[in-house]
């Protein structure tokens, strides 16, 4: 895979998209448009507190 290709595989990586939107690479509304079109996966959320123990019921799974 060339640098090119893996840069477009990169377009919306969290990690990069501060500096894709200041180098005018990638526009805000064009990353807000990416957001609301994810899907919502909050249902497979899984709860623990610092202590490693999960929140749920234990029963529950």
């Amino acid at each position: 895979m060339s640098l090119a290709q893996a840069n477009k595989n990169l377009k919306y990586d969290k990690r990069m998209t501060e500096n894709k939107i200041s180098a005018g690479e990638l526009s805000k509304e064009e990353w807000q448009k990416h957001l609301e079109q994810l899907p919502d996966l909050s249902h497979n959320v899984e709860t623990f507190t610092m202590d490693g123990k999960n929140t749920k019921d234990e029963d529950s799974h």
